[in-house]
């Protein structure tokens, strides 16, 4: 699940950038399952109307659709390992906006701190 890029220093920009990549590729891989789906249904019936007329096209339709079957369970395994990325990476960025406030709030103790003893 780690990539080459969890091993170096990364600028915000760069992971909000890696995010918005991923997303979009889970978006199209999202996209390509629902069509391959679509494709597999179609496949099946008509594998189900030819069956009484033609036994081998009726399986040579099956065995297609079986095949966008797998295909299309490899795309949602892209897609959901994509989503689990970009969410990763996302609650690194959340974190690092979460510590900058942080960093705020100690400034502003410090200077609350010098304005009551002054």
């Amino acid at each position: 699940m780690f990539s080459d890029k969890d091993l170096v220093a990364r600028s915000i920009e760069d992971m909000a950038e890696e995010v918005a990549d991923l997303q979009a590729l889970a978006r199209k891989e999202r996209e390509k399952y629902e069509a391959l789906r679509q494709m597999e249904i179609e496949l099946r019936r008509k594998s189900v109307e030819t069956r009484p007329v033609s036994d081998e096209l009726a399986e040579s339709f099956w065995q297609e659709a079986e095949s966008l079957r797998e295909e299309s369970q490899e795309l949602m395994r892209l897609f959901m390992e994509h989503k689990l990325r970009a969410a990763e990476v996302q609650r690194r960025i959340d974190i690092h906006d979460q510590i900058e406030s942080l960093d705020g709030y100690d400034e502003v103790w410090r200077e609350a701190a010098r304005a009551r003893r002054g």
